[in-house]
Order: C-alpha cells, then sequence, then structure tokens
C-alpha cells in the first residue's frame, strides 16, 4: 500500500519529479564517467608499468638491495639458466627477461652526455613492446654493439640510424671501458626526461662493456597480475639464495597516481552527495507543504505518525531507485559512446604523447553509482518526513 502511494505520489507533480530525477541521473552518470574513467587509467597505467618496463616479479642475488652502492653487478646473477628454468616451469608464468642497467657517458666525437642505458635480450624486449621507434629497427639479434637511443638524446646527439657513437662506464672491476656502438634505431617512450638519456642495448654488448658474465636481475612476466602474490610464494619456496620484489614495491608512481584520482573522486561523491540530498530533500519537502491539508486529512482519518513518515520516505525511496536505474542506464550507453568515439586526450605533465579516452564498465563502479543515487534520495526524504509527521490536526485541516 505504502509502495503504491509513493509512486501515485511520485507522479501527481511530474515536472517537479522530472528535474529531481535529472539531478540524481545527472549525479550518477557523473560518478560512472570518472569512475570508470579512474579504473581504466589504472588498469593501463599498472599494465604498461609491468609489461613495458619492471615485470612483475624481479629476482635479485641475495644480499643485492644491501649492496647497490658497492661495483656494478658485485651481487650479480652469476648464472640465470638455472634459475630461469625453475622459474619457467610454473604455469603462471609467460616468460623471463634478463636485464642489466648502467650508466656513463656517450659521445659523438663533438660534445658528450649522461646515458642510462637497459640491457635487454632483444626478443624478449620485443615481445615487451614498451616503445615506438621514430626511426630505424628494432635491436637486431646476434648483433652486440646495436643500439637504440632515445628520441631526445638522439636530437641532442644529433645521431641517426646507422651512425656510430661511442659510450663509455665503469666495469666491475672499477676500471673504465670504451666501446663503439651503431645506431639501429630511435625510440620513444613519452616521458621527456628518460628520452633525454635512454640507450637500449643488448645483453651480450652490456657484458662485454662491463667485463663480465653476470647479469643484474631477472623480470617475471605472469599471465595475469591477480597471481602476482601466489606466483611469488611459490618462487620464494622453490628458489634459494635470492630476493624477490613485486611490482608494487618498484611502482612508486603507480601509486601516487592513484592517491590523487581517489582523492578526487572521494571529493566529487561528496559534491554529487550534496547537490542530490538538497536536491530531493527540496522536492520532498515542496510536496509536503503543498499537501498540508491532505496530511491533516489522512491524520483525522486515523492514519498514524509514523505510516505518514513511512510514505514520505517511501517517495524517496522510489526516486531514488528510479533516479539511480536511470542514472546506470545513461552513464553506460553514454560511456559505450565514448570508448567508440576515439576521442583523444593531451599528453599529462611530463609526457609527450596523448592518449586514448577510455571508461572502463566495471559492476563495482555501476554499483556505486546506483547505490550513491538510492542512499542519497532515501536520506533526504527523512527530514520532510518528520515534518510532516510533526504537523497538528487542527493546523493542517486549516492550511490554507
Amino acid at each position: 500500500m505504502i509502495i503504491k502511494l509513493a509512486l501515485r505520489n511520485i507522479l501527481r507533480n511530474r515536472r517537479r519529479s522530472a528535474i529531481t530525477l535529472t539531478v540524481i541521473v545527472f549525479g550518477a552518470v557523473g560518478l560512472i564517467l570518472f569512475g570508470g574513467y579512474k579504473a581504466r587509467t589504472f588498469y593501463a597505467l599498472r599494465e604498461s608499468t609491468i609489461r613495458g618496463r619492471i615485470g612483475h616479479l624481479q629476482i635479485f642475488r641475495d644480499g643485492y638491495s644491501k649492496a647497490q652502492s658497492h661495483k656494478p653487478l658485485e651481487y650479480g646473477i652469476e648464472d640465470p639458466t638455472a634459475i630461469r628454468k625453475e622459474i619457467e616451469r610454473d604455469p603462471r608464468v609467460k616468460m623471463t627477461a634478463a636485464q642489466i642497467t648502467l650508466m656513463g657517458l656517450v659521445s659523438n666525437g663533438e660534445k658528450s652526455e649522461t646515458f642510462l642505458a637497459t640491457a635487454v635480450e632483444p626478443p624478449k624486449d620485443r615481445a615487451m613492446n614498451n616503445q615506438r621507434l621514430t626511426a630505424g629497427t628494432d635491436l637486431p639479434d646476434g648483433e652486440s654493439d646495436a643500439v637504440l637511443v632515445g628520441a631526445g638524446l638522439a636530437k641532442s646527439m644529433h645521431a641517426k640510424p646507422g651512425d656510430y657513437l661511442t659510450i663509455m662506464t665503469t666495469t666491475t672491476s672499477g676500471s673504465l671501458n670504451a666501446m663503439d656502438v651503431r645506431v639501429a634505431g630511435i625510440f620513444m617512450t613519452g616521458v621527456k626526461e628518460y628520452d633525454e638519456r635512454a640507450v637500449k642495448m643488448p645483453i651480450a654488448g652490456a657484458q662485454q662493456l662491463l667485463q663480465t658474465k653476470k647479469i643484474e636481475k631477472l623480470l617475471v612476466f605472469l599471465q595475469n597480475t591477480d597471481e602476482t602474490a601466489a606466483a611469488h610464494s611459490a618462487i620464494a619456496a622453490r628458489v634459494h639464495g635470492i630476493e624477490i620484489r613485486e611490482w608494487s614495491e618498484l611502482a612508486p608512481f603507480y601509486h601516487q597516481v592513484v592517491a590523487l584520482y581517489n582523492g578526487i573522486f572521494g571529493f566529487l561523491g561528496i559534491v554529487v552527495f550534496a547537490i542530490v540530498v538538497f536536491s530531493v530533500a527540496n522536492t520532498i519537502l515542496m510536496s509536503v507543504l503543498e499537501r498540508t491539508r491532505e496530511i491533516g486529512t489522512l491524520m483525522a482519518m486515523g492514519t498514524t505518525r509514523g505510516r505518514l513518515r513511512a510514505m514520505f520516505v517511501g517517495e524517496g525511496i522510489g526516486i531514488g531507485i528510479i533516479g539511480g536505474l536511470l542514472g546506470v542506464s545513461a552513464g553506460w550507453l553514454l560511456a559505450t559512446i565514448i570508448n567508440h568515439g576515439h576521442v583523444m586526450l593531451p599528453p599529462p605533465p611530463g609526457y609527450t604523447l596523448g592518449y586514448r579516452l577510455e571508461i572502463m564498465l566495471q559492476p563495482p563502479v555501476l554499483i556505486t553509482a546506483f547505490l550513491v543515487s538510492f542512499v542519497t534520495a532515501t536520506i533526504s526524504s527523512i527530514v520532510p518526513a518528520m515534518k510532516a509527521s510533526r504537523m497538528k490536526i487542527v493546523d493542517a485541516l486549516g492550511h490554507i
């Protein structure tokens, strides 16, 4: 009975109800679009960070973390083959990739610049696909003196594919060593500061330059990011004499972005909550004032104050449910349109490449938008309901 009365009262003044529902729908759509954008941003940033740079897990020789200030590769892995074989037995593991990082000077004969090099296995690096070539080719197999140069560094050194540069660094024994390298290609990651110092070279060339057979670390890539903790535990139980670090420990920038967006999303939720509360409360309060004599008549006929409260709260619940469902539907439709619209956003600070605007339609985002609409509409009906139930019958019947 109360539900029927609530629905009838919502439909009695369709203009006012439509305005209130519009506010709720806009609030829900805003939550869905920003929540979906946030979820997509987190997912894309996480996966690009993991699969393009740091892997799900990184394997070091035991004691590495306490000796990073010592000589290069003093705590490197001497024989990664056995460790790699044991790790790749795990069905959760997609592949492993050896890496070495080194710093030094690069020269074109006329000027020198500092560089930060990552030594990789060319086939594994191509599978990671973590850079965009702007000229030349990827690192070839079996050519230890070929390198890729970051776009900013190439511009500074006036280098193009086919040119030769000289790189110099400190060996594992502490002496200086230099090596002439051929620029196979020029790449861009989108991070300006990194591209101005970046060099990528084969593991064999780095080992020749450093005069060692060791590697610095093994990157472990999994089939599914959600299996990181389980894979960590399994590898730690089977392989001894190593240190394992998960991607979450190695990605401070990702966590900073998550904290920033969560703060913005929380603030947006508070704003939407306040707007919906005041809008719905105003609608139901106006309804109470316009129906004062009706309320007095209902009480004179024996309707209890509790039943009156339930009736007006029921209106708020009805508006919340209808508005929430309409808002979720409109948000889903608009997000789908945006995802198929190929809208490009400008590059964020520190990047040189823009990215596509996408909205991830996850059930938690849709459910949250509906619950916020429902809860705020329900809460906002409480004060008008209390006001209606406290009216005196005589005053209500004599109201003009």
